[in-house]
């Protein structure tokens, strides 16, 4: 006993009694204490931060009790697999981690994680995703008290150090994310840690505290390469104390400390990082190199624009996800907290090296500043909201209670402290209070500076549930509806569903079948459906279940079998079909295609369950070339693509199925539609449905001035009003068969999309049938042409059997 009470006593004492560096009693004295002395110095600690331990305590037990009421992340299938290949690779097996983008992606989280669940002999995915769960939740608590432990440090007060804690631990969307996300919350909370040992090192710096220092920077630049900011940051901090050292011994001291903690860094990052082994330098540059310009292509939702992100990347898309995502309270202080670091700083320039405090307070500004210059100054591919810059609230936190102990002490003669204290637990409760009424999705949490109310308008704008966590809730759902019956489901996002169908019981898995082929039902968490990629409403489906957040949906659960459904929808569904009958048809084949101005049914009599099975594609050729989105324009596509799965749009009832797709918006001319399966198109149709049919075009073409005629040809072409007009009298089906070439040539080859300036013209082919109509012996298509300048065109027409031009002229296009 007496041994492990020894051992005990040196651990607390190493990693927490001095963890606050204002214990009176000095390390000698500790350590020549008795054992029984060194136990009672370590509970007079415990009994000194008992509130800190109470409140953290309470946390562990919330985790707990939610715990089973989160759903699971799409990375975390990846996240997990970045482990398997790393140990594949350590175990002598495969190789495949260095033909992967992932190997830049550390595992010094994610293999712990693995060896927990070999060690623990776990074997069903829910009781492995429950562990991970647990973890990483259990990590980002002890984040949080190494937040309250540096809090305390810097200002000597509990109180202040339990508010830094409640701020860092009550984010909404952290907080849910430290379930689900082992990506993004590891790093936020090994950061929080390295800060804690980094005032620990400079505020009684031995070697051993660098040694320790450098390991936990290794590890944060391993879990992410932003990491090397920190690395940096204490670098320069230990170059600073080199410059002001007094005498010879200062500076030999200080040589052997940033010998060693560099040292210590680079070789923990070394070895936890496998992608090194092999070439360091050369890995280290590749590396950089891969997550300045990530790869990945990602359409997001930021304002109501639909951006991709490796193309177009706002410089204030970080600082806008920032301020409307987190607790206004945490904004506040942290900005009043970086104005009282940097006026102190510019009225005081020599307490920016002698206060140890204020020191502090720019390592962390800089700890914001710098990330988010980088990010902007490099463009660095970002996406999905501020996730990648979710290490920045540690330093949020932390510069709050500058702000707030700033606050307090220019109040103090006015006794104000309390009003102080009481509108920042106000605050606090008020987003505990918003966190419990959109429980478990708090990580949809947006602040009031964003409109929270009008319906579906912030689905609008931002992108909502990209992790995909909503669809548990929806399972979980259905299973009450059915509780003992098997349950046939398709879902909008299959690998994000299957994920969350693994973190059910076993027996709730067993009764739900992710199922395309006898679907009963169809579930989306409306992440699929942006708003500039899909129809205004979206699904016909009867919704069985929703859930809507600040007035936006976010889970719909839709019946595709109407037999499950009461009566009365059905009798709805059957006037809409009775309806869709009496509108055009301009479409027979596997399905017949009706359209009116806004909407197309698709109509399949005698269905069979599977007839539905294979994805269905929507092309829309706009009436208007410009009309078309910038991240579509900047890709080179002529078209916008609205592909779907049946249970999107589509019923089944009366042994016949219906997909009613609204047409998004007004310019849309041409269709062409089908559906496709992995080995090609099952069948395709391409229709004219531009408004006004036969009238329209009728008066476009007696619109047109003989004099505007610029081909003379198999078609003759006029140009006029920015548009080009193709007339052939007479005309049947067969001179409308072949494809047409249309390609633009601008005065600046800089107004063309990316994709299409190294050939020098824009791309503007059609087929007829989409721009086109025959009537009365006569043929006439309509294509809008771009509004930059242009300096000449080539068109004509393509036989692709054949291979060659049917007919094919070009012209210079008058200023």
């Amino acid at each position: 006993m007496h041994i492990l009470i020894s051992i005990l006593y040196r651990f607390t004492a190493r990693f927490v009694s001095r963890s606050d560096g204002l214990d009176a009693v000095s390390d000698d004295v500790r350590y020549g204490a008795s054992s029984s002395s060194r136990f009672r110095m370590s509970v007079s600690w415990f009994l000194k931060h008992r509130f800190a331990l109470m409140v953290l305590g309470v946390f562990v037990l919330a985790g707990f009790w939610v715990l089973d009421d989160y759903g699971v992340g799409t990375d975390t299938g990846a996240q997990r697999g970045i482990a398997v290949q790393n140990l594949e690779y350590l175990l002598g097996r495969s190789n495949l981690v260095f033909s992967d983008f992932h190997r830049f992606y550390g595992v010094s989280y994610e293999l712990p994680l693995l060896l927990v669940e070999r060690g623990l002999g776990l074997d069903d995915t829910r009781d492995i995703h429950m562990m991970r769960h647990i973890i990483t939740h259990l990590f980002f608590l002890t984040s949080g008290f190494f937040c309250y432990l540096l809090a305390y440090r810097l200002f000597g007060s509990r109180l202040l150090a339990v508010v830094a804690m409640l701020l860092f631990l009550l984010h909404p969307r952290i907080y849910a994310h430290s379930f689900f996300n082992s990506k993004d919350v590891p790093f936020l909370s090994m950061f929080m840690i390295c800060l804690y040992l980094t005032h620990r090192a400079f505020g009684n710096g031995n070697v051993w505290r660098f040694l320790i220092l450098g390991i936990a920077v290794g590890v944060l630049i391993n879990l992410r390469i932003m990491g090397v900011t920190l690395f940096a940051m204490i670098v320069g901090m230990q170059v600073l104390d080199l410059f002001r050292a007094s005498d010879r011994g200062e500076v030999r001291r200080i040589l052997i400390l940033i010998a060693v903690f560099m040292i210590s860094a680079l070789v923990m990052l070394y070895s936890v990082s496998p992608h090194l082994w092999g070439d360091p330098v050369g890995g280290f540059v590749e590396w950089f190199a891969a997550f300045s310009q990530h790869p990945s292509p990602i359409y997001q939702l930021f304002r109501g624009d639909l951006i991709l992100s490796i193309d177009v990347n706002p410089p204030e898309y970080i600082p806008v996800w920032m301020s409307i995502a987190t607790p206004p309270v945490v904004l506040v202080l942290c900005v009043v907290g970086i104005l009282v670091v940097l006026m102190r700083g510019a009225f005081n320039p020599r307490d920016v090296l002698h206060d140890t405090r204020l020191r502090f307070g720019f390592l962390l500004t800089i700890c914001i500043l710098l990330p988010l210059l980088a990010v902007i100054i490099l463009d660095v591919n970002v996406y999905y909201g501020w996730r990648q810059m979710y290490f920045l609230h540690a330093s949020f936190c932390l510069l709050a209670i500058f702000g707030l102990h700033w606050l307090l002490s220019v109040t103090h003669g006015m006794r104000l402290s309390s009003c102080l204290y009481g509108t920042v637990g106000a605050s606090v409760v008020v987003v505990v209070a918003s966190m419990i009424s959109i429980h478990p999705h708090q990580h949809l949490y947006f602040n009031f500076m964003v409109d929270r109310t009008t319906p579906e308008h912030l689905r609008s704008q931002y992108d909502m549930d990209y992790w995909a966590t909503v669809f548990r809730e929806g399972f979980e759902h259905l299973l009450e509806m059915f509780p003992f019956s098997k349950i046939h489901l398709q879902i909008s996002l299959a690998s994000a569903g299957h994920l969350n169908w693994e973190i059910l019981a076993d027996e709730d898995r067993g009764r739900l079948i992710l199922e395309r082929e006898t679907s009963d039902f169809y579930i989306t968490n409306y992440q699929s459906f942006k708003p500039l990629e899909s129809p205004r409403s979206e699904g016909t489906s009867p919704l069985v279940y929703s859930r809507v957040i600040y007035g936006s949906s976010v889970l719909g659960v839709g019946a595709v079998n109407l037999s499950l459904v009461d009566d009365s929808v059905v009798s709805r569904y059957r006037e809409i079909y009775q309806s869709a009958m009496s509108l055009k048809l301009v479409a027979h084949s596997e399905w017949d295609v009706y359209v009116d101005d806004s909407v197309l049914v698709y109509i399949k009599e005698s269905c069979a369950s599977i007839d539905p099975l294979p994805g269905f594609f929507l092309h829309l050729s706009l009436d208007d070339i410009d009309a078309l989105p910038e991240y579509r324009r900047r890709g080179g596509h002529k078209t916008r693509i609205f592909d779907f799965d049946f249970g999107k749009y589509g019923v089944r009832f009366d042994g016949k199925c219906m997909v009613v797709v609204p047409i998004p918006y007004d310019g849309v001319s041409g269709v062409r539609t089908g559906q496709f399966t992995s080995n090609g198109e099952l069948w395709s149709v391409a229709m004219n449905i531009r408004s006004g049919g036969e009238d329209a075009y009728r008066d476009e073409y007696e619109s047109v001035v003989l004099d505007n005629i610029v081909v003379s040809s198999e078609f003759d072409v006029y140009l006029g009003d920015g548009r080009l007009i193709y007339v052939r009298e007479p005309c049947d089906a067969s001179d409308v068969e072949a494809e047409f070439f249309l390609h633009v040539v601008p005065s600046d080859v800089s107004d063309l999309p990316p994709p299409r300036r190294e050939s020098g013209f824009d791309n503007l082919d059609f087929i007829f049938a989409t721009r086109g109509l025959l009537f009365d012996g006569m043929c006439i298509a309509s294509i809008g042409l771009p509004d930059y300048e242009i300096e000449r065109i080539r068109t004509g027409q393509w036989d692709s059997e054949q291979q060659r031009d049917i007919w094919k002229e070009e012209f210079d296009v008058a200023e």
